[in-house]
């Protein structure tokens, strides 16, 4: 075998062999070149006749190796048969002492034949062993591609260590996650990204880990954080699983940042909290409006329709609210939401002018409830009541006393003539409250027989007084 192999890689190497298969590969071909080796054997043999004498026949064995080797071993044996008649005819009156030539020749033939097909039985196996290694170290370059791909596209930072718990793998989430560079972070220990607080926490956690294996996550329900290379802290999680197959004990741990998630977190229970507020101040405020407008309704239904165009000016503030995420509203949202119902197609039915101020969400609803009583009693008994009338809300921002106040000022004009009020209603008792108790300011309301006017006036927070934008 140690000739065998050698011999077969360098026909293979030299492109004399093709999976054992002839140059032409069909039958024909293969007698033919048989046929052609021996023919080729006997010339020679008989131009070297008279100085081999009676043994010129063993010129015919390397015509039998090259049909055996050229065209495997049947057409070897149909050459053995050939040569031997070759060599009977050749014998002349030698053949007496050539028979047992001849003999010996059948048998080194037969022996050659065996030993070429065996040298190509076992460089068929070779070439089939190297293309099988082939295929598998080109199965093995593409695994390792796809699990670099898989390791560097991961969303959360990946980092393997050995049982020393140094690291030999990291990918690029984690160079980022930490503020490392690949080079800086192998070999080192992974206690380097931690704080120093949690070092010997997390040795003892690493040692049941070791000692139970399978998986166990870190971070969960309980403080634990990364450091980057700056000296930050940030809340983390981590998975720990043992590779299965290592034989240096590889750890790999996904380490996942929570920071988006713990803001998340504070900002619900955040919103929560003010959501329970919110309720709470609603709830109150519906309660104040039952109570007020039972108390004021002469019939029930009235009671119903004015609490209906009450509930319906809260719920319009909140909306208003809503789109802008309770962040606050501007005024001329509040009021064209309160007014909206009244629009009129081919009309204008109240003209808002004024500069850009956001109010804080309760403020917004106080102010929306004044506006909706306001917008109430136009649209019966006021200029929101006829065809031809029209509101005209303008407000402004101005200093008193060096705090700065909102003066808003709303107009009817065109409705039916205005009479004075006999008495002090439930809507003008609602707009003073909601001014005074929702934004410490004033409300004065005149009622000029041209239409009603309604001035309001209230300080401004500092959020509130700044310019928008």
């Amino acid at each position: 075998m140690q000739i065998v192999r050698p011999l077969a890689a360098a026909l293979l190497r030299d492109g004399v062999l093709r999976r054992g298969r002839s140059p032409a590969g069909e039958p024909v071909a293969r007698v033919g070149i048989a046929v052609a080796c021996v023919a080729a054997g006997a010339l020679l043999a008989s131009a070297s006749a008279p100085w081999l004498d009676g043994a010129h026949f063993i010129i015919l064995l390397p015509a039998v190796g090259a049909a055996t080797l050229l065209s495997g071993p049947l057409p070897g044996l149909l050459a053995v048969v050939l040569a031997a008649g070759a060599a009977h005819l050749y014998g002349g009156d030698l053949q007496a002492r050539t028979n047992s030539g001849l003999a010996m020749f059948a048998v080194i033939a037969l022996w050659d034949v065996a030993l070429i097909s065996a040298l190509l039985a076992a460089a068929q196996r070779s070439q089939a062993a190297l293309a099988r290694v082939e295929v598998l170290n080109s199965d093995l370059q593409a695994s390792e591609a796809r699990f670099r791909d898989l390791l560097e596209a991961a969303p959360d930072a990946i980092v393997i260590s050995d049982s020393a718990e140094r690291i030999v793998l990291v990918n690029a989430e984690a160079e980022r996650l930490f503020g490392y560079d690949r080079s800086d972070l192998l070999g080192r220990t992974v206690d380097m990204l931690m704080p120093e607080r949690f070092r010997d926490h997390h040795q003892g956690r690493i040692t049941v880990f070791a000692a139970k294996g399978g998986r166990r996550r870190m971070g969960d329900g309980e403080a634990m954080h990364g450091l980057r290379r700056d000296g930050s802290e940030f809340p983390i999680e981590t998975n720990l699983s043992r590779l299965p197959g290592s034989s240096e004990g590889l750890v790999c741990a996904v380490v996942r940042d929570l920071t988006i998630r713990r803001e998340h977190q504070a900002t619900q229970s955040l919103l929560i909290r003010e959501l329970n507020h919110r309720v709470k101040n609603t709830l109150a405020s519906v309660q104040s409006i039952v109570a007020q407008t039972l108390r004021t309704a002469a019939t029930p239904g009235a009671f119903n329709e004015a609490l209906t165009a009450r509930i319906m000016a809260l719920s319009q503030s909140h909306d208003v609210l809503t789109r802008n995420d309770w962040s606050g509203a501007h005024i001329a949202d509040i009021v064209a939401e309160q007014l909206k119902p009244y629009e009129r197609d081919g009309d204008v039915a109240f003209r808002l002018s004024g500069p850009d101020i956001q109010l804080r969400p309760n403020r917004a609803v106080a102010l929306g409830m004044a506006v909706g009583e306001l917008c109430t009693n136009a649209g019966k008994f006021g200029a929101l009541s006829a065809a031809g009338g029209s509101v005209e809300v303008v407000w402004d921002r101005h200093e008193k006393d060096g705090v700065p106040q909102l003066r808003l000022v709303w107009t009817e004009r065109g409705g039916p003539p205005v009479q004075p009020a006999r008495r002090r209603g439930f809507g003008a008792r609602m707009i003073t409250r909601s001014l005074s108790t929702g934004l410490h300011g004033a409300a004065r309301i005149a009622f000029d027989p041209a239409g009603v006017v309604c001035e309001m006036e209230f300080p401004l927070l500092e959020s509130e007084a700044r310019p928008a934008g």
